[in-house]
């Protein structure tokens, strides 16, 4: 269990890093990126501390937000790849970074599965 926790304490670390880097990019409009990412992640962070205690519930809870943040990002990423295709080169580094937490996610989903079962 504690590997399990250490990675969800990086993914928490990794979420609150990019969701920062959003915000940074563009103050004014990307105030989500600073919330999903810093608010989902420091929810990680600290189920992978409870999952360090071995609190029973911590990793079940953890599995299904990251999958439910896996399904956010993956309409969120979809929704702004589409608006970049349509010529709105602007939002290029914003799809960068939903996809980047999408991947990280989706990297993370099976170990935790895995670890659950």
């Amino acid at each position: 269990m504690k590997e399990v926790a250490r990675w969800l304490i990086i993914y928490g670390l990794g979420l609150v890093a990019l969701g920062t880097i959003g915000y940074l990019s563009n103050p004014k409009k990307a105030k989500t990126a600073l919330y999903s990412g810093g608010g989902f992640g420091v929810i990680t962070i600290c189920l992978g501390i409870l999952t360090r205690r071995g609190v029973s519930w911590a990793l079940p809870t953890a599995l299904f937000l990251v999958a439910l943040f896996s399904l956010l990002l993956l309409w969120r990423s979809t929704v702004v790849w589409r608006a970049v295709a349509a010529g709105e080169r602007r939002k290029t580094f914003v799809g960068a970074l939903l996809a980047l937490m999408l991947l990280f996610s989706v990297i993370l989903l099976p170990y935790l599965f895995q670890a659950w079962r």
